[in-house]
């Protein structure tokens, strides 16, 4: 055996020989300093049980309570690493937490509560309700340039059966997705998208929705149209200055022909408004005549139009 051999056998009889000294060492000190009493804190789960599936939580009660305990350092060592579950029977009004802490902790030796928060707690139940809302998509989409959302979003299913509380299903008039966020779209899209978690204490038949909704590129379209009256009563006339507006529109490539061979929009003036009036101009109403094109109205121009009365002579 050479003497570099003999060298590493004497260093790992020495690392033994210390570990060995080391594992006594702290044996002991766990013996003498564990059996001292010390004061810790820890979270004790708490768990509600013995009322009606008829009822449901209105207010989300505490998972845990706060414990402060007393006591020998080898039992709160112990109760440190498995805590016990705390069960309370459902009641109304005030539930008495430290008490029933400390009724169950009692059959801990050595251990000695010192405070419990929340001391009490209220327990909020109603009835259990069922009904069924409609889901909202939420959008962040950006479209690439010239294109657009040629229909509004499909959602499947598009509504969503929600049971909790009374209180929290009367008030909720609607269930959001998680947000679906794109960029640069130009093409069809169909996505399957989660139902946000709006309320813990609100259960739902599904938790995911699917989103699609067609993209098409749109160009401008221009036509210059009459601006007429309507609702005038029978032997008044209105006339309007301009008499033509310029309306200028935004439609699908695949529609443009044929909304250059129709008139796409129409505008008018109520001669209720007219007649409301008191500085001389108007604001056309512009609405599209054509629905099935799935017209974007831009702008018109002019924004407002004189009018007056035709008197007969």
């Amino acid at each position: 055996m050479s003497d570099r051999e003999t060298t590493y056998i004497r260093k790992g009889e020495i690392l033994i020989v210390f570990l060995i000294g080391y594992l006594i060492a702290l044996s002991l000190w766990l013996m003498v300093n564990l059996g001292r009493e010390y004061h810790i804190t820890l979270n004790v789960p708490l768990k509600i049980t013995g009322y009606s599936d008829d009822m449901a939580f209105a207010r989300q009660p505490p998972g845990h309570a706060r414990v402060g305990v007393s006591g020998e350092g080898w039992s709160l060592l112990n109760l440190y690493r498995n805590p016990p579950e705390i069960t309370i029977d459902y009641g109304e009004g005030t539930v008495p937490v430290a008490e029933i802490i400390q009724d169950h902790l009692a059959n801990f030796a050595d251990l000695t509560v010192q405070k419990v928060q929340p001391p009490v707690l209220q327990v909020v139940m109603e009835p259990r309700i069922t009904r069924k809302v409609p889901v909202e998509p939420v959008l962040d989409v950006r479209f690439k340039s010239q294109y657009e959302l040629k229909r509004p979003v499909t959602v499947r299913p598009d509504s969503v059966t929600v049971t909790g509380a009374m209180s929290l299903v009367d008030t909720l008039t609607r269930w959001p997705t998680d947000i679906l966020m794109l960029r640069n779209v130009q093409d069809r899209v169909e996505r399957s998208v989660r139902l946000a978690d709006i309320n813990p204490l609100l259960e739902r038949d599904f938790r995911e929705v699917n989103l699609s909704f067609d993209v098409t590129e749109y160009t401008e379209g221009e036509i210059r149209i009459y601006v007429r009256a309507r609702n005038v009563p029978a032997g008044t006339e209105l006339r309007f200055n301009p008499s033509v507006i310029t309306v200028r529109y935004d439609v699908p490539i695949e529609y443009y022909s044929e909304a250059q061979d129709i008139v796409p929009y129409e505008a008018y003036v109520y001669y209720e408004e007219v007649a409301r009036d008191t500085v001389g101009f108007v604001v056309p109403v512009v609405r599209s005549t054509a629905e099935d094109l799935d017209l974007r109205l831009r702008s018109f121009q002019p924004r407002r139009v004189s009018w007056f009365r035709v008197i007969e002579p």
